[in-house]
């Protein structure tokens, strides 16, 4: 049907309509009146309340019939081929017009005034549509849409509820159905193409759009640089059935083959898209088959098919406020969902606009103007403040980019969509914070890792702290007090403000105080120390209170040490009693003088004096103080690790946990300073402690000494050690004084070293064979003539001690021994000891045995020759070595003088010295020769005959005599008792026996 046609029935209809239908309703609401004139003011949309509707956009109408607009009353201008219409139990209802004459008008339709009387930019405007099927009550349908359209955008939404009573009739066979049909127009051209497609978020756009030609080139997508589409999109629930087809085919009324897209047939859209170029239109359809309440939503759009990047601007506020200034959250948020979910939050690009509220009396400021959102920040804070008491409707202006779902608000107070707040006529300030004297006030409301810090006071002292008066947003206010205020020092309360008040001070504000004013507590006001104090304040006039958000401590100035035990006032290395090093125990008691102190007093081992004045001791007091009551606290148990006597230095005895609360945070030095001059404010020390020296505490002596055994031992001849040998065996080894945790004392030196290291017997010698079984020779050990030796120097002696292994009655074989000690003595009537025998000397790479022991004798071999040759006379050492007596080749030490060597009983013409002793005195491998000169001739007479030679080994007897020379002298005693008891006796003879040469020629 071309257009004169169209036109010809539509002058018909008109005649008709009017002339059978009375006016019934007059009502005409304008969206954005005013705009749709250019492309800078969007759409106008214009709606009767049957539902029929014009959408103006630059200047001209976007549907047939473009120039007609709803005006008068119903049935208006019937031009307009669109509109809402309900199938309800076989019945079309709606509104008719020139193409339509088969609807049932509703029974009751109405629409609402717009809200808000005004838009603009992100603003949303809305009016509602009620429609009532029949005059039933109790059984009919009605349909409530509620039209809205946010500036600028290119569609109108229809937020739709049908309601279904229980009483209606409807089933699966007897469907009620929705149906919103168009004749689109094109923006001038009459003809389009249709077009189905799912658009990026997922919904179904169905509609029709322009040609410049006659060949629509697809069904399924949109071609590029489009000026003008019109369609319907799914919003919220999907469309049941859909058609775009030509425009006369909605209004058929044939029940023989009826066109794809009738509305009157009884069956369903058929969900079809032309793919003509002619005169098109479009409808959708939802349906019902049951009772109950439906609701959904689409977009009719008007233009570019565009969908903003966000749906829905979000106030979030709290409801109400002081005239304090207040927060209120702004933010873009891509879901319906209100409030917005977290991750739904636009954080990119730039939204920028304004905060405004309604009405604009009176004034309340906002800051800032303009906000901005996106890639900055995601959620933004406006500043309001109210200048008197009201309640106002808040929104947005300006936004440049406009949300899909318009302005949403959310009270935070109630959990609600709500945009009303409401200003009281209550002062501004909300709290009050109290911290140290000039720093500067940090906001703890907007960053709670922030601290306004307290610090240490010393009692005694005067102290300065600020009190500062906050808004509700953490702010500083301009606060000032009509009554004045109470500030209070009160206990804390598991970090709140407490019950207990320590100090009460009043205090005025001005407004020239700009909200924050210094309070001076001075020392009278605090009479005792407090480790947990909070700051208090309030306005009584406002019933308003703040706590301080820190906590601080005012603590004593030092502590007293009042009593040691044992005491010395003047050390002395034979004082007592006596403690052992670790193990017994001394007591302190030191005092702050303050009744209310309970804290637990801790010793500084760096800080003892030992008894040689000025020197810090390397001594540790262990121990622990109990915690004080009335300000004395004492500990019986202390142990000291060194020897002599040590006395606390300055601050050897402390408490740094006293102010605990402070050091946690920095708000006190690592020190002890009770005042600070070079900084403002003031930062004192955490810590307090006796600022004299205590009296000197002890004697401590070693609890135990430790041997540790040498390496290496000295024989008493070279390899081995004859029995008796004295000086004999010689066993080198570490002693050491120990305290009970087995360290070495350093002090244990000169005066305090009391244990006698020269003192063989006080290492309790003892010996076993190398295997550690018990000697069964009947040798025992004893000190030799060498005495024991040592120095003790910082608790440790090397000791050289020598062992003589005395003699068994009878000859035993060579045995190696072990020997061990065990050092006791006593010291101030407390003895001292090894806890362990240990052995003194530990088998080495150079000393892989034990030391060996022979028992030996001497043999003085019988020996003849001619009286006019010299005689060698052999002297062996000898030891047993289980069988027989043996050469001892291993004897290079054994000396034996020639005096000892006694010459008696002369023999034939032999007289005394008429031959004499020369020769070496020492053992080679275990033999001595001993040399007798030649006696030769005394006139004519040969010098023959013998003379026994007895070696010495102890004592000389008297009358023994020898010749070392041509005269006799006394024969002197031996010292090799070793060798056993009975002299050695052998004879020489010189010419009495025939030689078996007759002559031997000796070459000298």
């Amino acid at each position: 049907m071309n257009r004169l046609i169209k036109y010809v029935l539509i002058n018909l209809l008109y005649v008709v309509v009017f002339a059978f239908t009375g006016s019934v309703h007059a009502t005409v609401r304008v969206l954005n009146n005013g705009g749709g004139t250019n492309a800078s003011n969007a759409l106008e949309v214009t709606i009767a309340d049957s539902t029929q509707m014009q959408i103006k956009r630059l200047g001209s109408g976007q549907l047939y019939q473009p120039g007609t607009y709803p005006s008068g009353s119903y049935p208006y201008n019937s031009l307009l081929d669109n509109g809402v219409y309900i199938r309800y139990n076989n019945r079309i209802y709606g509104a008719n017009h020139f193409a339509y004459s088969a609807a049932t008008i509703y029974n009751s339709f109405s629409i609402s005034s717009v809200q808000p009387g005004s838009t603009s930019q992100g603003v949303t405007q809305s009016t509602t549509s009620s429609l009532s099927l029949t005059s039933s009550i109790l059984s009919s349908p009605t349909v409530s849409i509620v039209w809205k359209y946010t500036y600028p955008l290119d569609y109108i939404t229809a937020e739709v509820t049908v309601t279904i009573p229980a009483t209606a009739t409807v089933s699966t066979g007897n469907p009620i159905r929705y149906y919103h049909a168009v004749d689109t127009y094109l923006g001038g051209n009459d003809n389009g193409c249709g077009v189905r497609y799912t658009d990026t978020n997922g919904k179904l756009v169905v509609g029709t759009y322009p040609l410049t030609n006659g060949t629509c080139p697809s069904s399924t997508s949109l071609p590029a640089n489009l000026d003008v589409v019109e369609s319907f999109r799914e919003r919220n629930g999907k469309f049941d059935h859909h058609c775009v087809g030509y425009w006369s085919d909605f209004w058929s009324t044939a029940t023989s083959n009826p066109p794809a897209c009738s509305i009157s047939k009884s069956g369903s859209l058929a969900d079809s898209i032309t793919t003509t170029y002619q005169d098109t239109g479009a409808a959708i359809e939802f349906d019902f088959t049951a009772p109950g309440i439906y609701t959904f939503s689409y977009d009719f759009v008007v233009g570019s098919t565009f969908v903003p990047n966000y749906d829905h601007f979000e106030i979030r506020h709290a409801g109400t406020a002081t005239l304090c200034p207040t927060e209120v959250k702004v933010l873009a948020c891509l879901s319906s969902t209100v409030p917005c979910p977290d991750d739904q939050l636009v954080s990119s690009g730039e939204l920028k606009g304004s905060l405004t509220v309604s009405p604009t009396t009176p004034t309340v400021t906002d800051t800032p103007d303009p906000f901005t959102l996106g890639s900055n920040q995601s959620i933004g804070t406006v500043t309001m403040q109210g200048s008197a008491a009201a309640t106002y409707t808040l929104g947005v202006s300006g936004l440049t980019k406009t949300p899909l779902s318009g302005v949403k608000c959310w009270n935070t107070t109630t959990s609600s969509q709500s945009c009303s707040f409401t200003f009281t006529n209550t002062p501004c300030v909300n709290t009050f914070e109290c911290m140290e004297n000039s720093l500067t006030y940090n906001n703890r409301t907007t960053n709670s890792s922030l601290r306004n810090p307290l610090y240490t006071k010393v009692i005694g002292a005067d102290f300065d702290i600020d009190v500062v008066a906050l808004l509700a947003n953490g702010n500083q206010s301009a606060y000032n007090s009509t009554t004045g205020l109470t500030v209070q020092l009160v206990s804390d309360n598991a970090g709140a403000c407490g019950a207990t008040v320590v100090a009460t001070k009043a205090l005025t504000f001005a407004a020239s105080d700009g909200g924050r004013k210094k309070v001076t507590f001075s020392a009278s006001d605090i009479l005792r120390p407090h480790p947990n104090l909070r700051c208090k304040v309030t306005d009584a006039g406002l019933a308003k209170t703040g706590c301080s958000s820190d906590n601080f401590a005012i603590r004593p100035t030092s502590l007293s040490v009042t009593s040691v035990s044992p005491q010395q006032l003047s050390p002395s290395h034979t004082s007592a009693p006596v403690r052992r090093a670790g193990t017994d125990t001394f007591s302190v008691t030191v005092s702050t003088n303050e009744l209310t102190y309970t804290g637990t007093p801790k010793v500084d081992s760096g800080k003892l004096e030992t008894h040689a004045a000025g020197v810090t001791s390397v001594g540790q007091v262990n121990g622990t103080f109990g915690a004080a009551n009335l300000g004395v606290s004492s500990g019986s148990a202390f142990t000291y690790s060194e020897v002599g006597h040590f006395r606390f230095k300055v601050e050897g005895i402390y408490d740094d946990t006293y102010a605990a609360v402070d050091s946690a945070n920095g708000d006190c030095e690592n020190s002890f300073a009770d005042t600070d001059d070079t900084r403002t404010p003031k930062k004192l020390g955490c810590k307090f402690g006796n600022k004299t020296v205590s009296n000197y505490i002890g004697r401590f002596i070693p609890d135990h000494f430790k041997v540790t055994a040498g390496t290496s031992y000295t024989d008493g001849c070279g390899t081995f050690t004859y029995y008796d040998q004295d000086p004999g065996l010689i066993t080198p080894f570490v002693l050491e004084a120990k305290n009970a945790a087995d360290v070495t004392t350093q002090y244990y030196t000169g005066n305090y070293a009391v244990f006698g290291l020269s003192n063989w017997n006080n290492y309790s010698f003892q010996m076993k064979t190398d295997a550690g079984t018990p000697i069964t020779s009947g040798a025992t050990i004893a000190a030799s003539s060498v005495s024991t030796s040592g120095t003790w120097g910082a608790g440790i002696a090397n000791v050289q001690a020598g062992h003589k292994v005395t003699r068994p009655a009878s000859a035993v074989p060579p045995e190696m021994i072990r020997i061990s000690a065990q050092p006791s003595g006593v010291d101030g009537g407390v003895t001292v000891s090894s806890a362990t025998r240990v052995d003194v000397f530990t088998l080495s790479a150079s000393n892989p045995t034990y030391p060996a022991f022979r028992f030996g004798r001497l043999a003085v071999t019988s020996a003849h020759g001619s009286e006019l040759l010299p005689l060698s006379v052999p002297i062996e050492a000898q030891y047993w070595n289980g069988t027989g007596f043996k050469r001892n080749i291993n004897d290079s030490c054994t000396t034996i003088p020639l005096s000892s060597i006694v010459m008696t009983n002369y023999r034939g013409n032999l007289n005394a010295c008429e031959t004499q002793l020369t020769g070496a005195s020492s053992m080679n491998k275990g033999v001595l020769y001993m040399r007798l000169s030649a006696p030769g001739i005394t006139g004519t007479t040969p010098n023959t005959g013998s003379v026994d030679l007895e070696v010495n080994l102890r004592a000389a007897g008297g009358g023994e005599m020898t010749c070392n020379s041509a005269s006799q002298s006394a024969a002197t005693s031996g010292s090799i008792p070793w060798f056993g008891t009975t002299d050695p006796i052998g004879r020489a003879t010189f010419g009495i026996y025939k030689a078996p040469i007759i002559y031997m020629r000796e070459n000298f």
